[in-house]
């Protein structure tokens, strides 16, 4: 079980990781408008509302906010967003297996696919509730420390792992090859 929440926790880093560089470069993309803000936060009647609230440099502190709402290992917006894909592998491995306990059990059972959706994806963030809530902030801290050859190998499998589960989860449905196939040995 500890390698299970290992790895989940991994690819919850790899991808969290991976949003802070995305909204890196969304700054970095608008650094004309935050260039703007900063030239009329020095426009010294503003700069005398900051010096009223006790706010020194106010460019510090928008910088500081920006990374916190960035990086911050507790609630981000990187956070959020590693935790949907994270979550997003389970869902579609549990879609996977749902399809085939269907197929193999219940070949002729007819249902919306927004219901296996729905329990699959309930499952899936319950799983990430029991594997991650309250360790990630621990596995990030750890993480952050670790370089070199065991980041590039653990990305590689992270980027592996969305697409695999989502292979998996489409080639079992009903119009994948192993679905057909599941379905076919009922008929």
């Amino acid at each position: 079980m500890k390698q299970i929440e290992y790895f989940y926790n991994v690819i919850y880093y790899f991808f969290y990781r991976a949003a802070i560089k995305i909204f890196n470069g969304i700054d970095y993309i608008l650094y004309p408008f935050k260039k703007l803000i900063l030239l009329i936060i020095n426009i010294p009647l503003i700069r005398k509302q900051y010096t009223k609230r006790g706010i020194d440099n106010p460019e510090e502190m928008i910088n500081k906010r920006t990374k916190n709402i960035n990086e911050n290992p507790r609630l981000s917006l990187g956070t959020m967003i590693g935790a949907g894909f994270s979550i997003s592998v389970i869902l579609f491995l549990y879609l996977g297996i749902y399809h085939i306990v269907k197929y193999l059990l219940f070949p002729t059972f007819e249902e919306g696919n927004s219901y296996d959706i729905i329990i699959a994806a309930i499952l899936a963030y319950l799983t990430d509730i029991f594997l991650a809530e309250d360790k990630s902030v621990k596995y990030i801290k750890e993480f952050n420390k670790k370089k070199s050859w065991w980041r590039t190998k653990w990305k590689i499998i992270t980027i592996l792992s969305l697409f695999l589960s989502l292979w998996f989860s489409l080639s079992t449905s009903e119009t994948g090859a192993i679905g057909r196939y599941l379905i076919s040995l009922n008929s």
